[in-house]
């Protein structure tokens, strides 16, 4: 156990750890005080799966600089530049989210990177020709954050008598969205959504760049590299969460008059063919079990009435689902998509990371003023 907890700790050890804040850092301490809330039988498991997982799924500081390397150097291919400052000056990085979420800290890394490298300050970019409308951030989880985003900035305007969608309409920009982690499931629902909603421009004229491909589908090929458990074996208290949601779901969506949706809490057995998340499709199946089970609990202990927040992380009000169940995890903060044993702070329970709150309010927010 004691060597578990380390090696996990030498994954997941620059968590926070440049705010200079002792009570934010993920510790041997923290990461022992937080498995020693699960069953005594689990404990030495999860740690294992965790250690496995986050190698895969842990994204540090220096990864996400090396990312930002790359974004720069793989575009300014794509785009046939022979130099990277002319790139550069004909780039725009749009800077659309408020303080505390990750596009500000991205952008700030960024900024870095090309100051140290190519001596170009942000406010430099888009000096030439503002060609090139790049989108950067971390983790593509249910997608809206992008949406909302993107749907305010092509109403914007690209010059005193043209909006930024004509602009790209004509042919005149580029529009690029950058991720660490990209969902692809929800980046498909919000193409649709693009095309539905804002143009179908935006759908079939932008470009998608990322580190790393999540496949989150239910698809009979699809990989399932997320949190979705199987309905055999589940224990009665999880089969009542499981109404209740059902529940809530058909009464938001009836008052919405969008009628009912498709339940989508379970994986068939079987799926998926080849287990690449996990050590074992065995193993997934008692992890997720565990993740569902505990964050279940801490949800019955809890005092948030908060519907988008289940046992898996957040989902959609209108939505019948677990949670999100992603397992992305990166420096600077938690997605509020991943079960809420790793970032939840509340009746009782002690999370593994202490996640910046700011992201659970703006949540909130944007739930009270966008129809999901």
């Amino acid at each position: 156990m004691e060597q578990l907890i380390q090696d996990v700790f030498e994954i997941i050890q620059d968590y926070r750890a440049d705010e200079g804040r002792q009570i934010v850092k993920v510790t041997p301490e923290r990461i022992k005080l937080w498995v020693n809330q699960f069953e005594e039988e689990d404990r030495e498991f999860i740690l294992t799966e965790l250690k496995s997982i986050f190698q895969k799924r842990y994204c540090s500081k220096e990864k996400a600089k090396d990312f930002l390397r790359q974004v720069i150097e793989r575009l300014a291919t794509d785009f046939k530049y022979e130099n990277k400052q002319d790139f550069l000056k004909n780039c725009v990085f749009l800077d659309l989210q408020p303080n505390g979420k990750s596009q500000k800290m991205m952008l700030a890394q960024l900024e870095e990177h090309i100051q140290e490298v190519y001596g170009i300050k942000l406010s430099d970019c888009g000096s030439n020709v503002k060609k090139h409308f790049i989108y950067i951030d971390d983790i593509l989880c249910t997608g809206n954050t992008l949406f909302q985003d993107i749907k305010d900035w092509a109403a914007g305007l690209y010059s005193e008598s043209k909006t930024n969608l004509q602009a790209l309409k004509n042919n005149e920009i580029d529009l690029i969205f950058t991720y660490i982690f990209t969902h692809i499931k929800n980046y498909r629902k919000k193409n649709v959504e693009f095309r539905k909603k804002i143009d179908p421009d935006v759908e079939n004229k932008h470009k998608m760049y990322y580190m790393h491909k999540i496949n989150n589908s239910n698809d009979y090929d699809s990989e399932l590299n997320f949190i979705l458990p199987l309905e055999e074996g589940l224990t009665d208290k999880a089969i009542e969460y499981k109404d209740r949601i059902v529940e809530e779901v058909d009464k938001y969506t009836d008052e919405k008059g969008w009628g009912r949706v498709e339940e989508e809490f379970f994986r068939e057995a079987g799926k998926p063919q080849t287990e690449i998340l996990f050590s074992s499709l065995e193993n997934r199946v008692r992890f997720e079990n565990i993740m569902l089970s505990k964050g279940i609990e801490i949800l019955s202990k809890a005092s948030t009435n908060l519907k988008t927040m289940r046992a898996l992380g957040y989902s959609l009000p209108s939505q019948k689902n677990f949670g999100f169940g992603t397992l992305c995890f990166t420096w600077r903060n938690i997605a509020n998509n991943t079960p809420l044993v790793f970032w939840y702070k509340g009746g009782g329970f002690t999370p593994l990371f202490e996640k910046n709150q700011t992201s659970t309010q703006d949540f909130g927010n944007f739930a009270r003023r966008v129809n999901f």
